[in-house]
């Protein structure tokens, strides 16, 4: 996982990817994506000239579904991203989901959070863990609709983000990495 944070003049950028292993597991997808576009187009072109006649149309529905099926997941995850900008002079956090060829923005206020938290990275409902965990650096609010400011394989890199955006936004900062919870059964 990957995040990467640029403090120029203006509001503070951060950028959260997924890890390697999403991006790699993108990448059948889209080729089976691209592999029903290809044959979409030419059957397309086959309806059009008239080369293939109405008999085809559920054929064409079928690949368009299935061109949407495979193409959009590989791309999603492997271009997409989220962008967090915390405009301090403002008081915004603004969350852009990124598709690159769509963006979608949300804003909130800086001061519905009140800390910010350095925590294991929860996938799944079950807390048997094996082998790597990966760490996480959120904006906490008191209604528990925190946004995630930071991904991280490495739990010392996450609490070195954690204090640094801390410094920066005068938010106090808490280490949850090592803290058990209740289990939701």
């Amino acid at each position: 996982m990957s995040t990467v944070m640029i403090e120029d003049e203006g509001p503070l950028k951060i950028i959260l990817r997924g890890g390697g292993a999403a991006r790699l597991f993108g990448v059948p997808f889209l080729i089976a994506g691209i592999w029903f576009g290809y044959h979409l187009i030419f059957s397309l072109v086959d309806l059009v000239t008239g080369q293939s006649g109405l008999e085809m149309i559920p054929g064409f529905i079928l690949l368009t579904t299935m061109t949407a099926a495979f193409f959009l997941p590989g791309w999603m995850l492997l271009a997409a991203r989220a962008i967090v900008e915390i405009d301090r002079t403002t008081g915004t956090v603004a969350v852009v989901r990124d598709l690159r060829f769509y963006r979608h923005r949300a804003i909130r206020r800086l001061s519905d959070f009140s800390k910010l938290e350095v925590d294991v990275l929860s996938t799944s409902p079950s807390r048997g863990r094996s082998g790597s965990s990966g760490f996480q650096v959120e904006l906490a609010a008191p209604s528990r609709e925190n946004q995630v400011v930071g991904l991280f394989d490495d739990a010392d890199e996450a609490l070195v983000h954690g204090r640094r955006l801390s410094a920066l936004l005068g938010l106090p900062i808490e280490d949850r990495r090592h803290t058990e919870r209740p289990s939701e059964d």
